[in-house]
């Protein structure tokens, strides 16, 4: 193996490392979202839902199936103008 290959796993390697974070990260926002709205919390679910739209606009194409599947009721645009 040369330099340049190396280099380049340790590249992938890095992508997936933030991609698995990034999915880590999701799934407590989803969590943290549906303790809030169970407790009643309406605006906290409100900045939760904004927090995971974000993040899963982040994914983009790496978006694990269940995530995928959480809907909020977050209108695409506005979490992207913030």
């Amino acid at each position: 193996m040369d330099v340049t290959s190396i280099a380049k796993i340790n590249a992938d390697q890095g992508a997936q490392d933030g991609l698995n974070e990034l999915i880590a990260l999701a799934r407590m926002i989803a969590y943290a979202r549906q303790v809030a709205q169970d407790v009643k919390l309406p605006f906290a679910t409100n900045c939760l839902d904004l927090a995971l739209e974000a993040v899963k606009q982040e994914l983009g194409e790496g978006l694990p199936r269940e995530l995928a599947e959480l809907r909020s009721p977050v209108p695409q645009a506005s979490v992207r103008s913030h």
